[in-house]
């Protein structure tokens, strides 16, 4: 370490020379508020006035008020549902020319340019939108809350609360994700596999369940990997707000009609999306969650705890899931004793299906089709 700045009248120690370069080095993003960029359309984005930005370590920029667009793209002319868009600062290095705003698909730097003269300062996620009042209520097509009709208020663009910004923006990568409130992110789809044993929220993807021999222990585990947990009963409550409820006979609303014989892929139902924008919490299948409770049936298994008594179970339940060594038995005074709760419901459950759903019965080590999460996450 050494000294970057002194004070020298005479003007002959260069460290007290304050220049572009210099002031790059030591500034990073000053501005009026964490969240200096928002959704301010369906289709547009607003970089707030009087933010400070260095670029580069040659550029430093005053923000004004500015909108950005479609027109903003780097390729392209529109931007396309389910898909992560980023927000670069770029500098042409002509000191007559303006800071230039390029929103991209690319996470490292826009076409057209590099690592050196562009800065990303934030994202969106382009999908599902519900019309909702500024206090988060389902509107329908005239605005009234929970009017008839309201489930179908959906639409494609920016979804507002996935809009982030490097001091606005989850722990963990933000791609898929919306902010929920009080601190807290959570992924817009349902978990699919991200091929480095974590997982993604992405759209279009089939949710990881049993079928890829997942159970809770697993979602835990892959989860931690990607930097989220799993979120609570009231999280899930909270973020599935305005989903509407599922239907016996018919995938309108939910993917939850009596007749499906599968998970299918996340976002297929253009109805199934809550108030902050959460795709899937109501049908698909049930998400795990992260609270344990004790099941109120005292039974007994002739493999596992043949009686009703405090003891270590016969053999180990617990071995099952994706991944097969020892991890241990369970003590307990009867068999199945310990219940994870699981929220939405499944495909198939119909009208059971709701914001509010929750299962009771379901032992963390169950492996089952029916049944898969999404992360949550805190604020940085």
């Amino acid at each position: 370490m050494s000294r970057l700045l002194v004070d020298d009248v005479t003007k002959t120690d260069t460290r007290a020379l304050l220049n572009v370069n210099k002031m790059a080095t030591i500034s990073d993003i000053v501005a009026p508020s964490n969240e200096y960029i928002y959704a301010s359309g369906a289709n547009e984005l607003t970089v707030v006035e009087g933010c400070v930005i260095a670029v580069g370590g040659a550029g430093i920029f005053k923000t004004a008020n500015t909108i950005l667009t479609a027109a903003n793209l780097d390729a392209g002319s529109a931007f396309a549902v389910g898909k992560d868009y980023y927000v670069y600062i770029c500098d042409s290095r002509i000191d007559s020319a303006d800071e230039k705003y390029v929103i991209s698909l690319n996470s490292t730097y826009p076409t057209g340019w590099n690592a050196t003269n562009s800065r990303k300062i934030g994202g969106f996620h382009y999908g599902r939108c519900r019309k909702v009042d500024s206090n988060l209520q389902p509107l329908n097509g005239s605005s009234v809350i929970f009017g008839t009709g309201w489930e179908s208020a959906v639409s494609n663009g920016i979804v507002p609360r996935s809009v982030w910004t490097l001091g606005h923006r989850p722990k963990c990568s933000p791609e898929g994700m919306v902010y929920l409130g009080g601190g807290t992110w959570v992924d817009i789809y349902l978990n699919s596999d991200d091929g480095a044993k974590g997982l993604k929220s992405e759209y279009g993807c089939a949710p990881m369940t049993g079928t890829e021999s997942m159970n809770w222990y697993n979602f835990v585990e892959r989860l931690a990997k990607s930097g989220k947990r799993l979120p609570n009963y009231a999280e899930f409550c909270a973020y599935a707000f305005g989903s509407p409820a599922g239907l016996d006979n018919a995938n309108t609303n939910a993917w939850s009609a009596t007749s499906n014989t599968g998970r299918g892929v996340t976002g297929s139902v253009v109805n199934a999306v809550s108030s902050v924008g959460v795709v899937d919490a109501v049908g698909r299948v049930w998400e795990w969650l992260d609270e344990l409770i004790t099941r109120a049936e005292h039974a007994t298994n002739a493999d596992y705890h043949a009686s009703v008594a405090w003891g270590w179970d016969k053999k180990s339940p617990l071995n099952t899931g994706e991944k097969s060594y020892d991890v241990g038995n369970i003590y307990q005074y009867y068999a199945y004793s310990l219940a994870a709760l699981v929220a939405g419901g499944n495909w198939s459950d119909g009208a059971g299906c709701g914001a509010r759903a929750v299962g009771c019965g379901s032992y963390p080590w169950y492996v089952t089709a029916h049944f898969g999460a999404r992360g949550a996450c805190d604020s940085l």
